[in-house]
């Protein structure tokens, strides 16, 4: 039995897409990986390594949201600037203290992920707010490997996954529980975690219906920011942490149930409740380490409910000549109900509260799409999505109560023409948004402006038939009304106005080799953009954006030597290389170059029902301070202070997957 074929992920026209009613014909990646690939990770970010244009950065900060660089959109807002829906269920949170939109994917359980289908661009009507430089599409799996996964590492590393499915035919699910801790590189980094997520899946009225349920808990410590020079001329430990009480905890439970017609133009509907309860102490402004008794630490507390659902449905008309049409169309509601408070404090002890804030925000949306093929080989889109906002506020610190409303439309349109099978040249207009905050913009002015973005993209895409060949390319351009740069809390994000981004992405993959039993791919991409300002006399630099990512890497599948081996390896080895982020809008700090090796060795016996050794590591030959480095708020004591998270040298991790014979 040969081994899984490592491809790792693929892009492919979203119209090609199977049991996908969107039809979008932007650039889209579809990521699905084999078991063992999915085994061997540390984090979610290990999920989009080699995905064009993406990089995940975790920040080293325990469990918080990472920083997402995708399409020129600073990593510095904590995943803000892309919208995530996991089975359905939107995950970024409006209005949360550390960024409008927060995005924390640290619930995901890597083992389970069925598919990632990203969209670049404003372009999928199903998602609204954030989906600013791009929106990710998670599914999770209706029937995982049963089994243990346990993994261990340097830097206290030790993690055990097990999934168990179950059934009948009038019922089939599975249970599933996930326990990590971690010391960390850097000193007060430990992190613990326990995840349980468990899903039912059963027949209803024609269809099939899934109810899962999850729990989910960390806490963390966080060893700040430390300052650049001081690491670089040996002053400070790369190691060295500002505050060994810095740190936090978050808890997470939510319900979900999803339910698809069982044919070609279903009707599918989602429903969910989730409360996610956050803290997080952290020292802020300072880049070296202080006594803990000194003042300078804050608490930010976000603890919300949100619940709302979506009804969709997709119908397809087929006529003459190699004629159709799609029509997609939704509707859907989610409410926030959120406390919202910030505290000075010492040794995790609250002592002066800085902000009080109760509110709900209600986001009442619909969209319809339709597709238009007039002859076979050309596709017409057109799409609108409306929301509209009602807010709650009652701003305890400020006395401000206010109740505003707003509304966005968001329109798409494109085309795509296909002159031979598999080769696709599209073309997109797409807008998206953002709504303001219900803490740091709508107390202050309730008519703030929802911000608004517009981007126009076309490209190339080449899938050979045989399935050797990938090929992408695209060029885009991307305007936005009201470009914001982080601050440490309570600090509100520094608006910078309006602002412009024109990039241009390129990818290849190929099957360089393929025999009995052993399968070779190679590929590489490239990303590159330019981010500015306008409308301003001098500091015309977007903050915080690298001006290119290169990736490249291979993937081999083989078995080992002997007749009918049931012995198979996977070996992936990637380098990513990451250029320079102006770290302020006069462009006089930024970091430099920096690149980042990986490599995952798999071992796998088919005899015994999939049992597997994996091996991994992640590498930095040089530069260790540049993938994670801000530029602070200036003060009377520190001016111009560059905080980096030094990067360990070496990470490696191994262990086995054991199958249960029960």
């Amino acid at each position: 039995m040969p081994p899984v074929d490592v491809v790792g992920y693929k892009s492919v026209p979203k119209t090609e897409l199977a049991n996908d009613p969107s039809a979008n014909p932007a650039s889209v990646t579809v990521i699905e990986y084999p078991e063992d690939k999915k085994r061997n990770t540390r984090d979610y970010g290990d999920l989009l390594k080699p995905v064009l244009g993406v990089l995940a950065n975790s920040f080293d900060q325990g469990g918080v949201g990472y920083g997402l660089t995708l399409r020129g959109w600073s990593e510095r807002s904590n995943g803000s600037n892309a919208a995530y829906s996991l089975d359905g269920v939107p995950l970024n949170l409006p209005s949360h203290v550390s960024s409008n939109g927060y995005g924390d994917l640290n619930q995901l359980i890597p083992n389970l992920v069925d598919r990632i289908v990203l969209t670049r661009g404003p372009f999928d009507v199903r998602f609204g707010s954030a989906a600013l430089g791009g929106s990710f599409d998670i599914t999770t799996q209706d029937s995982p490997a049963s089994g243990a996964t346990l993994t261990g590492g340097n830097f206290g590393l030790a993690r055990g996954f097990a999934a168990y499915p179950a059934g009948s035919a009038a019922a089939k699910g599975y249970g599933s529980l996930l326990g990590s801790v971690s010391s960390g590189y850097r000193d007060n980094s430990d992190f613990h975690q326990v995840n349980t997520f468990n899903k039912v899946l059963f027949p209803l009225s024609g269809g099939t219906a899934s109810l899962r349920f999850q729990a989910y808990s960390n806490d963390f410590g966080a060893p700040s920011y430390i300052r650049r020079t001081f690491v670089e001329n040996g002053t400070l430990s790369p190691r060295a942490a500002v505050n060994e009480t810095d740190g936090g905890n978050t808890d997470l439970q939510n319900v979900v149930f999803n339910y698809r017609q069982n044919n070609d133009q279903p009707f599918t509907a989602t429903v969910y409740a989730v409360h996610v309860d956050h803290d997080r102490y952290a020292t802020r402004t300072f880049t070296v380490p202080i006594d803990p008794s000194r003042p300078g630490q804050f608490l930010t507390h976000d603890e919300r409910v949100y619940y709302g659902g979506t009804l969709e449905k997709y119908t397809r008309w087929d006529f003459p000549n190699g004629m159709s049409a799609d029509l997609l169309a939704g509707i859907g509601g989610r409410s926030d109900d959120v406390t919202s408070t910030q505290y000075s404090s010492i040794r995790r002890v609250p002592q002066t509260q800085v902000a009080n804030v109760d509110f709900t925000q209600t986001d009442a949306f619909g969209y319809v799409q339709l597709d238009v093929k007039p002859v076979p080989w050309l596709k017409l889109l057109g799409g609108v999505r409306y929301d509209h906002f009602f807010w709650d506020i009652k701003d305890k610190t400020r006395q401000n109560f206010v109740s505003p409303n707003d509304g966005v439309t968001s329109p798409k349109a494109g085309l795509s023409v296909s002159p031979i099978k598999g080769l696709d040249f599209f073309a997109n207009y797409g807008e998206g948004f953002r709504e303001p905050s219900a803490i740091n913009e709508l107390p202050l002015d309730p008519n703030a402006p929802i911000s608004k973005l517009k981007t126009k993209e076309i490209g190339v895409q080449y899938n050979s038939p045989d399935g050797v060949w990938h090929f992408l390319a695209d060029a885009y351009r991307t305007t936005f009304t009201n470009e914001l740069q982080g601050r440490p809390a309570p600090l509100p994000p520094l608006a910078l106005g309006p602002s412009r981004r024109d990039g241009y992405d390129v990818e290849g993959r190929m099957r360089a080799y393929q025999d009995v039993g052993r399968t070779l791919w190679l590929w590489a991409n490239y990303s590159k953009v330019k981010g500015e300002l306008v409308g301003r006399a001098t500091g015309t630099s977007i903050p915080d954006v690298a001006k290119f990512l290169i990736k490249y890497g291979f993937d081999l599948a083989m078995n080992l030597p002997g007749k009918d081996s049931q012995h198979g390896i996977n070996l992936s080895v990637s380098q990513i290389w990451e250029g320079p982020k102006a770290l302020n809008t006069l462009n006089t700090v930024s970091t430099k170059t920096f690149s980042r090796i990986d490599a995952n060795l798999t071992y796998t016996n088919s005899n015994w029902k999939g049992f597997s050794a994996f091996v991994g590591l992640i590498a930095y030959p040089d530069r260790r301070l540049e993938e994670t480095a801000f530029l602070f708020e200036n003060t009377a004591t520190f001016i111009g202070n560059v905080g980096v998270s030094p990067k360990p040298a070496l990470t490696v991790q191994g262990g086995v997957f054991i199958p249960f014979w029960f």
